[in-house]
């Protein structure tokens, strides 16, 4: 076991902020995932959405307009700046940020510091630095910041932590994580940029978020050490080429990213990447404990077209729960379920493995943003 910390090192680490009877919700980011989860959010009781905000003003009426939302009631941003209008509104209490990647953490700080709760989609942001101004940020406000990792509340994801909650399968010691979705067959252009600019594995947190609550890190136990290998960008460059029309002769991240961490009681996690060979959707954990294991799948070699085309029903229901449980704990007063120690450390390793593989796959240390 890892000593406790000294009280008052963590200063967000079950904290319990006021109780809000109606969370009023603001959303940043109207594009598919934004859409996505305003029409959930428009569902869960207990929440009210106050405010809509995408940078382009033809999105907002777009949405307004698909989910009959009347202007007068709901507070309407756009443009560049329009995150800090909506951050600052006094009827928001949670902010919602479904933007790209690279603006997620300049939002969630400005939310913070405005003094609004703030859920950010994944990644919740790229570098280290950005990692930890999340942390000091939510620290000094002493405000929430939580990650949107909805497969954290997949149906199979939390039965089997109740399993291992139960010791059904007796101590946690080795777990792997699968994250394999071709970009070619869904996403748009600016998530292929990421990965033609970047190595490491760049979007760990839909495995690895499970796979921390299972093997509590950042309670019991914390992730020490991380390596990193990858393969050659055989794929990537025909595939940018496919996709954008466009020659990718610098295409950095190679085809398939392998990620070996260790923890501080010498457990293990084994995390594979691939988001540019075409092969089927595969979406797995598999948990391996002293007196057995668990394997829990998602689509696991469906046809990517029948994948593409059921997206929504595959994933509202566990979306839906995850915006549930949140407005749930804020209703209530009560301590999110993933904090923001949990974001930064989940996220922490897509700016690690970046080093690893630069350093020719050296190992390299997971900072404790617990202190």
């Amino acid at each position: 076991m890892i000593p406790q910390r000294p009280e008052g090192q963590c200063p967000v680490r079950g904290m319990s902020a006021a109780p809000l009877p109606e969370v009023r919700v603001g959303i940043v980011g109207l594009g598919a995932r934004g859409l996505t989860v305003l029409r959930l959010l428009l569902l869960v009781p207990g929440a009210r959405v106050t405010a809509l905000c995408c940078s382009q003003a033809s999105s907002v009426a777009a949405a307004c307009e698909t989910f009959s939302i009347d202007g007068s009631d709901v507070g309407l941003y756009s443009g560049d700046e329009g995150y800090r209008q909506l951050c600052e509104s006094d009827d928001v209490d949670l902010v919602v940020i479904c933007t790209d990647w690279s603006s997620h953490a300049k939002i969630a700080v400005a939310a913070m510091l405005a003094g609004k709760h703030v859920a950010v989609e994944v990644p919740a942001a790229l570098t280290m630095d950005d990692l930890w101004l999340l942390v000091d940020t939510s620290e000094q406000t002493r405000r929430h910041c939580t990650l949107l990792e909805n497969c954290c509340y997949d149906d199979e994801v939390l039965t089997a932590l109740r399993q291992i909650r139960q010791g059904d399968i007796g101590d946690v010691v080795h777990a792997e994580g699968r994250y394999y979705h071709h970009l070619a067959d869904r996403w748009s252009t600016w998530r292929l940029d990421i990965n033609r600019s970047q190595r490491g594995d760049l979007y760990p947190t839909h495995e690895l978020g499970p796979l921390c609550m299972a093997m509590d890190i950042n309670r019991s136990d914390r992730l020490l050490t991380l390596v990193s290998m990858d393969t050659q960008a055989f794929s990537g460059p025909e595939t940018y080429r496919q996709v954008t029309g466009e020659a990718a002769p610098d295409y950095l991240n190679g085809d398939h990213t392998t990620t070996l961490l260790r923890t501080a009681r010498g457990r293990t996690i084994l995390l594979q990447h691939d988001v540019v060979t075409p092969q089927p959707y595969s979406r797995s954990l598999h948990i391996i404990g002293t007196r057995g294991d668990i394997v829990t799948s998602s689509d696991n070699g469906a046809d990517p077209e029948l994948v593409c085309s059921s997206f929504r029903s595959v994933h509202d229901p566990m979306t839906y729960e995850m915006l549930r449980r949140l407005v749930e704990c804020l209703n209530r007063g009560l301590p999110v379920d993933i904090d923001v120690y949990d974001l930064a450390t989940w996220c922490a390793v897509i700016p690690l493995s970046r080093l690893s593989l630069e350093a020719g796959s050296e190992p390299v240390a997971v900072p404790d943003f617990m202190r």
